[in-house]
């Protein structure tokens, strides 16, 4: 197993999980104030979403780079589009996980981030 696939998946679970506990906590915070829960609530879960939406199209992107069958790949993704977790920023999380050159003049955003988890993590 490639040693910055599995910092990318703990760096993500790691940020996941802060974002669900956050949510769980939020109730200790505003359970008085109905509608700041729910604002904060939804922040929290849906920056988790976001998160395991980039990881889950960030390995998705891998294996579909490493030519795993399209029908294993749907079947692996539970779904029956590979593009809707394969973004443009799961590819740039991933050219920076494995040191590729981006084609852009300046860095993507998620391009950094995927160079600073090899790095630091793998």
């Amino acid at each position: 197993m490639p040693p910055e696939l599995l910092a990318l998946v703990a760096h993500h679970c790691h940020r996941i999980n802060a974002y669900l506990a956050r949510a769980q906590h939020l109730q200790t915070l505003h359970g008085d104030d109905m509608r700041q829960w729910q604002r904060l609530v939804l922040y929290a879960l849906t920056d988790a979403l976001a998160h395991n939406h980039l990881l889950v199209g960030t390995l998705a992107a891998h294996l579909q780079r490493q030519n795993l069958d399209a029908d294993l790949l749907r079947r692996y993704l539970q779904s029956p589009d590979p593009d809707r977790y394969i973004t443009r920023e799961a590819v740039q999380h991933l050219d920076g996980l494995t040191g590729a050159v981006p084609e852009e003049a300046a860095e993507p955003t998620w391009t950094g981030v995927g160079r600073r988890i090899a790095r630091d993590d793998g």
